[in-house]
């Protein structure tokens, strides 16, 4: 968004999710991409079945489009188009879209970027620690920015988009900006700021909602 993006609603919440990819989740990839002149082959992430029980059951093999990742490689796209970037190389840790990524997360955190590894979409993972990433959280639910106003209304709005119907109700019920995340972490902030953020140390999920809710 601070790159002159202009994604609103579900497209704008995809965008940030990691979705169950579904035929509705796909079909809003498709939309983003579809802004940026492209199509599936431009995804750089990589093929995967969606997450979603039924439309796992239903497709014909694993794509770009579901996996859960494709929403956030859409939106990268577009930012490249949009701003006249290389959208060859959009993954490379040292690419303007990633070192725009890079600088945003240090600023809403509050720290430093201590470390770059590669995440399982392929994108670069900008590591932080505990702390700053309940930090970065709380400072987006707040709506300590503009943007970040956008999206938080956004989830509120099409909490549906972000990821599953047990992260929506979270969001729905409670009044949170919840989400999951990959080896065991989940954050949840609320409208003061308030926020917190889980990592299981083995990296299994079982104990993450649980343990998020009652923090």
């Amino acid at each position: 968004l601070e790159s002159g993006v202009e994604l609103e609603g579900a497209e704008l919440v995809i965008a940030a999710a990691s979705h169950s990819g579904t035929p509705a989740h796909v079909a809003l990839v498709e939309s983003i991409l579809a802004r940026a002149g492209l199509d599936e082959s431009a995804l750089q992430c990589p093929l995967d079945w969606p997450s979603d029980s039924t439309a796992r059951g239903t497709a014909s093999g694993p794509r770009r489009l579901t996996m859960t990742c494709s929403g956030k490689h859409a939106a990268f796209l577009l930012a490249c188009v949009h701003n006249g970037w290389d959208t060859s190389t959009y993954l490379a840790a040292e690419h303007p879209l990633q070192r725009r990524i890079r600088t945003t997360i240090e600023e809403f955190a509050g720290e430093a970027v201590t470390h770059v590894g590669v995440d399982g979409c392929g994108a670069p993972v900008f590591a932080l620690s505990l702390e700053g990433l309940a930090r970065a959280v709380g400072s987006v639910a707040r709506g300590s920015s503009p943007e970040a106003t956008r999206l938080t209304t956004a989830v509120a709005q099409d909490s549906w988009a972000l990821e599953n119907a047990a992260l929506a109700r979270v969001i729905d019920e409670l009044g949170l900006i919840a989400k999951s995340g990959a080896e065991g972490v989940y954050v949840a902030g609320a409208s003061d700021g308030t926020a917190v953020a889980v990592k299981v140390s083995d990296g299994s999920a079982r104990a993450l909602l649980p343990v998020t809710l009652e923090l």
